[in-house]
């Protein structure tokens, strides 16, 4: 197996990679590409913690583009109730609650 990761002791991103590294990562199979992420990223974390995230829609409904694939668009009848842009204080407590 060939070792394209360096070992950090501080899991600090890398910014020193040559262009070897980098072609090398690239041609690694698929699966050898993802045991290695997953040993660097036990290397740091808790393989048996489950992060936990939470959306917030800021503003639902009423967008003015027209992407034809998201219910946010006011070119749409979607049945979503169309709600105001959130107060940034609003949104800035939530997200720290939701921490």
């Amino acid at each position: 197996m060939t070792q394209t990761h360096a070992p950090q002791a501080n899991n600090a991103p890398r910014h020193d990679w040559t262009l070897p590294q980098v072609e090398a990562l690239f041609e690694l199979p698929f699966m050898e590409l993802v045991f290695q992420a997953a040993s660097v990223h036990r290397a740091g974390f808790d393989p048996s913690e489950v992060q936990l995230s939470q959306l917030l829609s800021v503003k639902t409904g009423g967008c003015a583009e027209n992407c034809g694939y998201c219910s946010q668009s006011a070119h749409f009848k979607t049945g979503l109730k169309a709600e105001k842009l959130m107060d940034a204080d609003e949104v800035i407590a939530r997200a720290r609650a939701a921490r």
